[in-house]
């Protein structure tokens, strides 16, 4: 190659908009782009000859490169999920469409593998998006026809069960009374959860536009809290907060976030047992105010984590499912985020962000 190619070569490859890595037969990278280094956060200049796994340190991402040399063959529109250092970006991963090519001499001698990746990160928040705003008018057609078809036979079965149990009354000696009086007393408990959960299902689809006011974020946090406190009490759980002095006003609609807090809680004191700790911590910074609440419960296993935000998803057998949806609801209609880390037996934590300054909508 002269140095008018290789000069040529050297621009495409600066201006393509895809990240290019090529590694020869012995997997040692010989092209590494501006793009690569970007998404890599590492130096083309530090890289080359370097080993693959050096340089690209993602398991998911090595196994199809281990697939290429493996079986001299192709891996094409693959989407994978990359971590994002915390200083680089507020996004915790990298979501990057790839395909992994083959490289021949002439089709028989084979010289390495040539990968491409371009970042769809942004388009994978969109779909997700699409998703949801589906889910949402799915759920309002659901809410209106529960609403007319289990609402109102639930309150008659209400007052015929008041009926028979005045009927009961004048029994005297009936013998079977208090077998009766146990099974109307089962009906009208599990009559009730099942308004409580309709009446979650019904608030969920209601929830109104936010109606937003400044206001110091402790007090509003301080005041839930205290709200809750004895329902810790009652479990020998204790509710502690460390709140930052000095935060930023911030302007929410308090009774849609009250709602949002006491859910968080509320979940964590049904995770706690007896000396349970809840910790509610408040924290700011120039461009964010972060809300964190741990707990030292039960914890969440791996496989529930990325539900748990789903739309009426409950490991409790009498759980709605829509507490921490609605928590997620109001969080992102004040333009905030949630997140949780969790293991099983370990306690969890949320973390709530919300963006200083905002005006609401």
């Amino acid at each position: 190659m002269n140095r008018t190619d290789q000069t040529l070569y050297e621009i495409i490859l600066k201006n393509f908009k895809e990240a290019v890595v090529f590694a020869d037969a012995q997997g040692r990278v010989q092209i590494f782009n501006p793009v690569a280094e970007r998404y890599f956060e590492i130096s083309g200049k530090e890289v080359l000859g370097k080993k693959l796994e050096r340089v690209i340190p993602h398991p998911n991402i090595q196994r199809h490169f281990d697939f290429v040399y493996d079986k001299k063959e192709g891996n094409y529109d693959v989407d994978l999920a990359i971590p994002v250092p915390a200083a680089s970006s507020e996004r915790e991963t990298r979501l990057l469409h790839c395909n992994f090519y083959p490289i021949f001499d002439r089709g028989v001698k084979f010289l390495g593998c040539l990968a491409t990746f371009s970042d769809v990160t942004e388009k994978g928040l969109l779909l997700r998006e699409i998703s949801k705003s589906r889910d949402l008018s799915t759920i309002g057609v659901l809410a209106r026809w529960m609403a007319h078809e289990i609402r109102n036979p639930l309150s008659s079965l209400n007052i015929n069960i008041e009926l028979l149990r005045e009927e009961l009354r004048e029994e005297a000696h009936l013998a079977q009374k208090e077998e009766i009086h146990s099974l109307l007393n089962f009906i009208s408990y599990e009559t009730l959860r099942l308004e409580n959960n309709l009446k979650d299902f019904l608030d969920f689809n209601r929830l109104p536009p936010p109606t937003f006011e400044w206001v110091q974020l402790n007090e509003v946090l301080d005041s839930v809290v205290r709200l809750l406190r004895p329902d810790a009490q009652m479990k020998n759980a204790r509710i502690d907060t460390h709140f930052q002095k000095n935060l930023p006003m911030m302007k929410i609609d308090v009774s849609q976030f009250n709602l949002a807090i006491s859910n968080l809680l509320v979940n964590s004191i049904q995770a706690v047992s007896g000396k349970g700790e809840i910790h509610l911590h408040t924290r700011g910074s120039k461009k964010n105010v972060f809300i964190i609440i741990k707990d030292n419960g039960v914890g969440i296993s791996k496989e529930h984590l990325p539900k748990i935000f789903d739309f009426m998803f409950s490991t409790k057998p009498t759980g709605s499912g829509l507490g921490l949806s609605i928590a997620k609801k109001i969080i992102s209609d004040h333009h905030g985020e949630i997140t949780v880390r969790s293991e099983l037996n370990k306690g969890a934590e949320f973390r709530i962000r919300l963006p200083v300054g905002q005006k609401g909508s």
